[in-house]
């Protein structure tokens, strides 16, 4: 946190399953997105999961799910 795109991104009082990272609100999308219902995670540690770069899971979740990013991000 603390740079100038923190503004268009809202950061939740969640942290990663995996890693322990906060997670913000795109993070906890695609986590509900894949079925992470119970535990949420964040973009990097699914895209790992998956064998993708951020990217490529980004590419996946627009073009099959419809979903973007927000700005920032």
């Amino acid at each position: 946190m603390g740079n100038s795109n923190d503004k268009h991104i809202r950061w939740l009082e969640d942290y990663c399953h995996y890693c322990g990272s906060q997670l913000n609100s795109w993070d906890v999308r695609v986590s509900k997105a894949l079925g992470y219902l119970k535990y949420h995670c964040c973009e990097r540690c699914i895209a790992k999961g998956y064998g993708r770069t951020l990217p490529e899971l980004r590419n996946v979740m627009e073009e099959y799910f419809g979903m973007r990013p927000c700005k920032g991000i």
